[in-house]
């Protein structure tokens, strides 16, 4: 009987360890990794959003026709109309 006691503290000993460097081996280091580069692509998502907020109203209030007014272009809707 001391022998079955023993070697069930032994067992459970050495399950409790395996799961411990289970879990501040490769657990730990992963939600860690992940959570870094959650914040990295939240914090990349609002630095684009932010310099595209900003941008394209300067960049649509200077920018020129794509057409020549004064040429032969004929809009897109007159020729659906048509």
């Amino acid at each position: 009987m001391y022998f079955c006691s023993t070697m069930q503290y032994i067992v459970w000993t050495l399950l409790i360890y395996l799961l411990y460097r289970f879990i501040t081996g490769f657990l730990w280091p992963v939600y860690k990794a992940t959570s870094m580069v959650k914040k990295q692509f939240k914090a990349a998502k609002e630095h684009m959003d932010g310099q595209n907020g900003n941008s394209n109203v300067s960049a649509m209030a200077d920018q020129n026709p794509k057409f020549d007014p004064g040429g032969e272009y004929i809009p897109f809707e007159d020729l659906k109309e048509k």
